[in-house]
């Protein structure tokens, strides 16, 4: 009976434990006056931040990794990825799917595994969040962004490598708990700070501001404390890229054998992204302690991301050379020499005079901008803790709290044909670089091709109110000094609507652009990509403000794409014990066991099934972690543990269509969650204050990891007003898999106020399941990574403090990884890194001077697909610097 009861009676018995704690302030028979508690000494620096994490670490019972505010509010990075980056095992990615970086850390991963293993929480709990990129919304992740999380919001970060049975679960690989500070935990009764910085783009070309600021207050008995932060900060990007926009096969009756059946791009793209970003938003929490054994704390997070953006595309089109002029099934023959790189066609050009008398229906240059003037997303919550020291050997906590996050945008395709002026063609350079060769296509020329126009508004919400309570109780035995259990109960909604355009008379008149909406790219706008042979040739543009003005008059947005949409109810409960272990005075740990019910309610289109479906989940999670102190600055750790991630909500719902292509990724709502059993053995030797150096190596079994099979399923193509037609289709399935790693660190204050840190991790993750219908399939060139890993990853770093100055200097690099699959092929990430630094200044205890740079390497970002010839995108997002004033009272 008890698994039938709905979410809100299983959320009863939580909230009525809070108002017990509550209550206890009038029903406690020991009221205590409040005592003073003494106050925390907050040290500053990289050194003194180094040290805390490296204690806190050394002191864990689990394996853990810890970083530490240099000073209040102050983290060494601009968002909480950031910092993570440079943390041994943990990778980051800046892009959610197949879309090429946009110049931000915006996911986490542990263990080499993808970011949908990892579970964030903030002080413990769950934080929804959503996401401005539409096919990123579509696609339904679990994985917290970051980018609505500034750094200046922390006071540590724990990284959870190896699990417990007390943590949230969700998080197969691992769990980031990042942690704010608590308004009773300042020194001061007042504390205030506030930072004033400018951020340079090099690609941009744009200085854009930055505030923060922080004030805590906090009564003079210590009983009683609130604490404020906001931030403002905005920032303008610029993205050059090269894109295969669309790869084909030449027809096997191709005019030339030589290229009949090649791997061509039919569009080649030169690429301009341009965004404005405003990240604004708040924390608020209060503390209060009415008893000195009671402390009850309520706090408020909201963060709303403004992220309007244009995406202008101009390529090359030799749709026409391969298919005839307007489809009409004449190919011609190419002009000139070409070059053909295994089965791909890598160089090749069309002249005008390529179709002989007629060139009518063929056009060069296909100019699309994808707008997005109204793309943002938010993330919130409202959470209430209560503790309660009931006796000297019974402490109770509880948690109670709603979070809510989302994302909108209009995703609307502007689309212009340029006659065929002086013929189209394209060359790839070993960097993967489209070298378009279009005579004359930096002028735009009106040649009957119209306006086309694609598009819809995609919307989602994801929100989940949970409680949970938790007992501590000490027990009278040296080998099991306490025991730890509880339980938590979730209601969580995930919600994606998406409404299909429909354009006005008059749309599609290409008279209607004005001259002087017409320009060009703009000088340097590549960075140092080429972009065609000819000097100087600069590609023609459709102004931003004129396409957004377009969407304005003729979009509208009536007509829910229904094939696309889903809902999804998830009810969750879980409830755990654990023991904390001391066998000896040298080994320490915990062991417990976890159990879970997760319950899916999912609604959403299924191309010939049932538009419901539920099902059920039972999971058993024990985990044991073990410390042995070998001496007084050596320990050895063991862990092992069953983790669980549920599949995103993306891959149980909803369809992710292009109809150009007639390709796309589709759904399956009968994926099981993801299990993970890992084994942690380390190494660790706390050789000299200020320093370490360590050994572990790690190994995953994955039952019901995520791989993609390949089918062709009927589909309505939108944008032929609902035309069934097949669609060759990539859509998740569980299956099993394995992952073996190593992680290598050292840290150390090496002399004075000099210090360097590395780390290195191998992760050797494989699909141990074959695919008749995926890429891991047995056969010749065949890909079994798994999504997410990168083999080889390494972070190294070095710094410099005394009294007055600091410098901080620190490289990111990861190998290739599999990024995702679409219509049957993988996609990857090429092998790229980061060089940051950081230099500040301190004029005397209140102000200090801060520089900064990101990405000073602007390395190149390539998306290839399995065959490394076949580039999706190349992109260059430049480099950022910031300068400001930081001052704190």
């Amino acid at each position: 009976m008890k698994g039938n009861f709905t979410a809100e009676q299983r959320m009863k018995p939580i909230a009525a434990a809070v108002a017990m704690l509550a209550m206890s302030v009038a029903m406690s028979a020991q009221a205590q006056q409040a005592k003073e508690e003494p106050a925390t000494v907050i040290v500053t620096g990289i050194r003194a931040s180094l040290q805390q994490s490296l204690n806190q670490k050394k002191n864990a019972d689990s394996l853990v990794e810890v970083i530490t505010a240099e000073d209040i509010g102050k983290m060494p990075d601009k968002n909480v990825a950031d910092s993570l980056s440079r943390v041994a095992g943990v990778t980051t990615t800046s892009a959610g799917s197949a879309e090429g970086s946009f110049g931000e850390n915006e996911h986490v991963q542990l263990r080499g595994l993808s970011s949908q293993f990892t579970l964030t929480t903030l002080n413990g709990h769950t934080v929804s969040s959503g996401d401005w990129y539409g096919p990123n919304i579509a696609a339904g992740g679990r994985s917290v962004s970051y980018t609505l999380l500034p750094s200046d919001l922390v006071g540590r970060i724990v990284v959870h490598k190896s699990s417990q049975a007390d943590l949230v679960e969700g998080g197969a690989a691992g769990t980031v708990d990042i942690q704010t500070r608590k308004p009773l935990e300042f020194k001061d009764r007042l504390t205030t700070s506030a930072s004033v910085e400018a951020a340079y783009s090099t690609a941009a070309k744009s200085t854009d501001p930055a505030i923060t600021a922080l004030a805590n207050w906090k009564n003079e008995d210590n009983t009683f404390g609130i604490l404020a932060q906001v931030f403002s900060q905005s920032r303008k990007l610029q993205r050059a890229g090269s894109e295969g926009v669309w790869w084909d096969k030449a027809a096997a009756n191709y005019p030339d054998p030589a290229i009949a059946g090649k791997n061509v791009s039919l569009l080649s793209g030169a690429v301009l992204f341009e965004q404005e970003r405003k990240r604004n938003g708040g924390y608020l929490e209060a503390q209060w302690k009415p008893q000195s054994n009671v402390t009850l704390d309520l706090s408020g997070f909201l963060s709303t991301v403004d992220a309007k953006n244009y995406n202008t595309n101009f390529m090359a089109d030799t749709i026409n050379a391969f298919n005839g002029p307007g489809w009409n099934g004449n190919a011609v023959k190419p002009t000139g020499s070409y070059t053909v790189a295994g089965n791909t066609l890598t160089s090749v050009f069309y002249d005008k005079n390529a179709f002989g008398a007629s060139s009518a229906g063929a056009f060069s240059v296909v100019e699309d901008v994808a707008a997005r003037p109204d793309a943002k997303t938010d993330s919130k919550f409202l959470n209430f803790d209560a503790k309660w020291k009931v006796s000297d050997d019974l402490t109770l906590t509880s948690k109670l709290g709603h979070t809510s996050g989302s994302g909108k945008t209009k995703d609307v395709g502007f689309e212009v044909l340029s006659g065929w002026n002086q013929g189209a063609g394209y060359s790839l350079t070993s960097d993967g670089i489209f070298v378009l060769n279009v005579p004359g296509g930096d002028k735009f020329v009106r040649s009957g091709g119209g306006i086309g126009g694609w598009g819809s508004y995609t919307s989602s919400t994801d929100k989940e109110t949970y409680g949970q309570v938790d007992a501590d109780l000490k027990l009278a035995s040296d080998v099991v000094p306490s025991i730890k259990f509880g339980a938590r109960f979730a209601k969580h909604e995930r919600d994606l609507q998406k409404m299909g355009m429909v354009l006005g008379k008059g749309a599609d008149d290409e008279k209607q652009i004005p001259d002087s909406a017409i320009g060009n790219y703009g000088s340097n706008w590549y960075g140092n990509l080429p972009v065609n042979p000819t000097p100087g040739f600069n590609p023609f543009k459709i102004s931003n403000d004129y396409v957004a003005s377009w969407v304005a008059q003729y979009a509208t947005f009536n007509t829910h794409a229904t094939q696309q949409e889903f809902n999804i109810k998830e009810d969750t409960s879980a409830g755990y014990i654990m023991a904390n272990l001391q066998p000896s005075e040298t080994i320490s740990g915990n062991v417990g066991v976890r159990l879970v019910r997760t319950k899916m309610d999912i609604r959403a289109y299924l191309p010939g099934g049932k538009p419901q479906y539920e099902q059920t989940f039972n999971d058993v999670l024990p985990s044991l972690n073990l410390r042995a102190d070998l001496s007084k600055d050596l320990i050895a750790r063991f862990a092992v543990n069953r983790g669980m991630s549920r599949p995103d909500f993306g891959q149980l719902a909803g369809n992710d269509l292009r109809d150009l292509q007639h390709n796309g990724v589709g759904s399956n709502p009968y994926l099981t969650p993801i299990r993970s059993n890992n084994l942690d053995l380390s190494v660790e030797w706390y050789f000299a204050p200020k320093a370490l150096l360590s050994a572990g190596v790690f190994s995953s079994d994955l039952k019901g990891v995520i791989a993609y099979g390949h089918s062709i399923l009927p589909y309505a193509d939108a944008s032929k007003g609902g035309v069934i037609a097949n669609y060759d289709i990539s859509a998740p399935v569980n299956t099993n898999g394995k992952l073996n790693g190593l992680n290598l660190a050292y840290e150390q204050n090496v002399w004075g106020g000099i210090g360097v840190s590395g780390n290195y991790t191998y992760s050797d993750g494989k699909q141990t399941d074959k695919l008749d219908s995926g890429t891991c399939n047995g056969k010749a060139g065949e890909d079994c990574t798994l999504y997410g890993t990168s083999k080889n990853s390494y972070n190294v770093g070095a710094f410099y403090e005394d009294d007055r100055f600091s410098a901080r200097i620190a490289y990111s690099h990861r190998s290739v990884y599999k990024l995702g699959n679409r219509g049957g092929a993988d996609y990857f990430q090429s092998p790229n890194g980061s060089l940051n630094i950081a230099l500040n200044y301190t004029l005397n205890k209140n102000v200090m001077f801060t520089v900064e740079a990101q990405n000073l390497n602007d390395p190149l970002m390539t998306v290839y697909k399995t065959d490394t010839t076949q580039i999706a995108g190349v992109y260059k997002n430049g480099k950022t610097v910031y300068g400001g004033l930081r001052v704190k009272f």
